[in-house]
């Protein structure tokens, strides 16, 4: 593994800079951790999506932050069930330092979580279309995806979700894994978001073969941030897997081409990226 790719803060370090850094009211600080590993900060209140953190032979660097390290987890969200997203040993050991967390994932997946540790008190089964406020000023709405396919449960309930944030006015998305489709942005545009996370990793029949479920192409992703009128976008998941990844400069040059008034920033694992909007709250 090559750990010379992290060059943010680690371990201990990273976890006080949460802790000390100040979010400004008109502002949102965000986190990278790697894949789609990120933690938003606002009013105090730390959000970790879809941590994996777990050690594999199979990543491409070493966790930022090791998962019995983070003590400061007041919301969990995961996205989906795929191992990288809903990572049953992250969840286990961060769901037993961080006490107070509680923990959003799709409505079908519950039960993953239940098997990896969390107390069923703890889980907030998320629906798409169905909101719910976190704390005051902090709510979210699930959005339904298509990682190659939208799948539902027998009671209609979606396996992937996306999440719209509104974070005190600031209105952010994390896109999960996901491809770009007519439903999905028809689904994003009367959000009016500001601040969006998409994956930029792609699809094709080689991967697809290998169970390799597919997301947004690097153009999709950039097409699909100004499709919804997104002020900044934030590329994710093309880090972490060798055969599973994208080189971020190709996302750069197409937004430069053909949207050069889209604001973007590529954060590396350990990188703190502080938000102020310029949109009237």
């Amino acid at each position: 593994m090559n750990d010379k790719i992290v060059i943010g803060k680690t371990g201990k370090q990273l976890l006080k800079q949460m802790d000390t850094t100040e979010v400004p009211k008109d502002g949102v600080a965000i986190w990278q951790l790697g894949q789609e590993s990120l933690v938003v900060k606002k009013q105090g209140k730390l959000i970790y999506f879809d941590p994996y953190l777990s050690a594999s032979p199979s990543r491409s660097f070493e966790p930022p932050i090791k998962p019995e390290e983070i003590y400061n987890a007041d919301y969990v969200v995961i996205t989906h069930h795929h191992s990288d997203h809903l990572d049953p040993f992250t969840l286990k050991d961060l769901s037993i330092h961080s006490p107070q967390a509680l923990f959003v994932c799709p409505a079908p997946h519950v039960q993953l979580m239940l098997d990896a540790g969390i107390g069923e008190e703890r889980i907030i089964a998320a629906k798409a279309g169905v909101s719910c406020e976190l704390t005051q000023g902090i709510s979210f709405t699930p959005v339904a995806c298509k990682h190659e396919k939208y799948i539902t449960d027998a009671d209609g309930n979606h396996f992937f979700l996306g999440y719209v944030f509104n974070l005190d006015g600031l209105i952010f998305y994390h896109a999960g894994d996901a491809l770009a489709d007519q439903e999905l942005e028809d689904a994003l545009k009367p959000h009016h978001i500001e601040l969006a996370c998409m994956p930029i990793n792609g699809h094709d029949w080689r991967r697809l073969r290998k169970q390799i479920y597919g997301n947004m192409t690097f153009r999709e992703a950039a097409d699909m941030a100004a499709e919804i009128g997104a002020e900044m976008v934030i590329p994710m998941h093309y880090d972490m897997f060798k055969g599973n990844t994208e080189n971020p400069a190709y996302f750069v040059d197409y937004l430069g081409r053909y949207y050069p008034s889209m604001k973007f920033k590529v954060l590396v694992p350990g990188e703190r990226f502080l938000y102020l909007t310029e949109r009237e709250q």
